[in-house]
């Protein structure tokens, strides 16, 4: 934190050891400060030195990353009705349309379902939250 304020960190453990894979990541709140601390030499951490790099994309402006006006709804509990979700997610914007899945056999709620905001913006601040709370069940 001495070259500015931290927005997140993390280290990369490995999932069956979780023991450190000996390399991390640090975000800043200010790309500024990002530059400033990959300049600065040397760095020590824990008595050993780092080699701190600028971390970019393994695919930089992929004409595959686009911006969309539908999320996936998982999680729903049977019983949610489309208004339930529309009343919900319209806190975030203008809905256009709701969709829950349903088996054809049975005719149950198979458990999601997707929300269509009128515009990319209101995607966005939604997915500011992971979870919601949706007729008392949390949904992501």
């Amino acid at each position: 934190q001495k070259f500015g304020e931290l927005k997140e960190c993390f280290i990369m453990c490995d999932p069956v050891t979780r023991r450190s894979r000996g390399f991390g990541f640090v975000t800043f709140v200010n790309i500024e400060d990002g530059d400033k601390a990959t300049h600065h030499e040397p760095h020590i951490l824990d008595g050993k030195k780092i080699d701190p790099k600028k971390a970019f994309p393994k695919v930089p402006n992929s004409k595959f990353v686009t911006k969309t006006k539908k999320v996936f709804v998982g999680g729903i509990q049977h019983g949610t009705a489309e208004d339930d979700l529309k009343e919900y997610f319209e806190k975030f914007g203008t809905v256009t349309e709701v969709v829950i899945m349903f088996d054809k056999l049975t005719t149950r709620c198979r458990g999601f379902g997707f929300v269509t905001f009128e515009t990319e913006e209101s995607v966005d601040h939604c997915c500011d939250e992971r979870y919601h709370i949706v007729n008392n069940k949390r949904v992501e």
